[in-house]
């Protein structure tokens, strides 16, 4: 009983901190780990292991084996989960899993959160997962008649099993993100430690939000008064009448604390929601960081289409001599097309006035076609676009995300991710985006015996030459792009 209060104690002391945005900071220059905590509005946690997950067939495996592996729980929210090859394989795992502690007489909690755009159209997928127990919810979905209390998105992607590991990042559920043949470039980050606790108690409150939702005080009360109360009951895990949603979860068995640390890696669990912040802490941050950088900086996203702050700090930071590199999509590769395209040339064009590197990948559907021909068998194909959020600091910090750091993602989307501070961790990211700018041409070797393939160019480097043919495409659509910026 004394080990449940003081968890209790424990976990509502760090919803205070984290929503306060971390103590001040002391006189003098600030680090980057004071950074964090004040504009992050993170807590950092010291005693954690991590794992890069960015091959494709590791990250699907790593996520199976965690929901064959649990005993007591498996909590998942993602923005989308698609009634594809993987996103059907997934939950026929959860099915199984379900089933087999049901067999064995130990039953096991599944709760899974979708974003609502997306649950509308999947939810007949989930029905043979919620037969066995599973609850699925749609993430701020209409109810009582009426739209959805602010118009926002759960885009973050956390799976946290038995309170012990979590994954957090860019993957949802589908091919895109698992198909060797046929994948996105993406990143995720498995940890085990007491940043487990902080991505738990995410899940957790998002969950009790949708509670809150389907209740009649959602039809009956003003929409301010509803988000104030959520405000209150997310940071301090209570709603103004003192009671308590979360209380039923804080026991061993859902935070089971860590007798023996199982590393020593600094991480600082990142956190938005449109609910409770009007803008991102997360972009904040990532402005913060480019403006304290010394030596390089890396960013990498699929949708570049920035509030100006975070351009304005790119743009200076290359100017002071701060090697600055943007990974993204060329057309070729764009996992979208039209405005959502366009919507990033203005930024583009900016830091490439500015002398940094844009390196664009454009390893298409046409590149796939040249490695068949060349009946080339390779374990793992080139990515055939970019879906990555991550950012890399003085070789000293390391972010991976669910944001694209884009104007939707600051204004109006949940997304949660990880701050590391780990040498080592630190620069596998950086040698793995320095493979990617070597990959301009690549010899590839194939492993039916016939020999190598070359490929040309499935990377290259935006300069000022490209500025023209930007302001041509952009044409007279910078006014409606601005103005309907939040949607792309």
């Amino acid at each position: 009983m004394k080990e449940t209060r003081d968890l209790s104690r424990w976990v509502v002391a760090s919803l205070i901190l984290v929503a306060a945005g971390g103590f001040a900071h002391a006189a003098g220059e600030e680090t980057i780990e004071e950074l964090v905590t004040r504009v992050g509005r993170a807590r950092w946690t010291y005693d954690n292991s991590v794992e890069l997950l960015a091959d494709p067939r590791t990250a699907w495996q790593v996520r199976v084996d965690m929901a064959r592996e649990a005993r007591h729980h498996i909590l998942i929210s993602t923005f989308s989960w698609h009634n594809d090859h993987y996103g059907k394989a997934f939950r026929k795992i959860l099915d199984e899993t379900l089933e087999e502690r049901k067999a064995a007489a130990s039953a096991i909690m599944v709760r899974v959160l979708v974003d609502a755009s997306a649950l509308g159209q999947l939810s007949p997928t989930f029905s043979a997962l919620e037969r066995q127990g599973a609850k699925v919810r749609g993430f701020n979905r209409s109810s009582w008649g009426m739209t959805p209390l602010y118009g926002g998105r759960m885009h973050d992607k956390i799976m946290v099993t038995d309170g012990t590991e979590a994954i957090v990042g860019g993957r949802n559920f589908s091919d895109d993100y698992y198909d060797s043949k046929h994948w996105w470039l993406d990143f995720g980050i498995k940890v085990r430690g007491s940043a487990v606790d902080d991505l738990q108690m995410i899940f957790l409150k998002s969950w009790e939000f949708t509670e809150f939702n389907r209740t009649a005080g959602r039809f009956l009360l003003p929409q301010e008064m509803l988000l104030d109360d959520l405000r209150t009951f997310w940071s301090t895990g209570r709603y103004p009448g003192g009671k308590s949603p979360l209380q039923r979860f804080m026991n061993a068995a859902y935070f089971p604390g860590w007798k023996k640390a199982p590393g020593s890696v600094p991480v600082a669990i990142l956190y938005d929601n449109p609910m409770l912040r009007r803008r991102a802490a997360s972009t904040d941050l990532v402005t913060a960081l480019a403006e304290k950088a010394e030596t390089r900086i890396d960013l990498m996203t699929p949708f570049p289409n920035f509030p100006s702050e975070l351009t304005e700090a790119l743009v200076a930071a290359a100017a002071r001599g701060v090697r600055v590199r943007l990974f993204v999509n060329d057309r070729e590769s764009a996992i979208r097309s039209g405005p959502f395209l366009l919507a990033g040339y203005p930024t583009l064009i900016q830091l490439i006035e500015a002398g940094a590197e844009i390196w664009a990948w454009r390893a298409d559907k046409q590149v796939l076609g040249q490695i068949a021909e060349g009946e080339c068998e390779l374990p793992l194909l080139p990515p055939i676009a970019l879906h990555g959020k991550l950012v890399l600091v003085d070789d000293e910090l390391s972010i991976i995300h669910s944001s694209n750091f884009n104007i939707r993602s600051t204004y109006y989307n949940t997304e949660a991710g990880a701050a590391v501070l780990d040498h080592a961790f630190n620069r596998e990211l950086s040698d793995l985006l320095d493979d990617l700018v070597e990959f301009r041409d690549v010899e590839l070797s194939c492993v039916n015996g016939n020999g190598y393939l070359e490929i040309p160019a499935l990377v290259r480097r935006l300069g000022p030459e490209d500025i023209p043919e930007m302001k041509e495409e952009l044409g007279d659509k910078q006014r409606f792009l601005d103005a309907w910026s939040v949607a792309w």
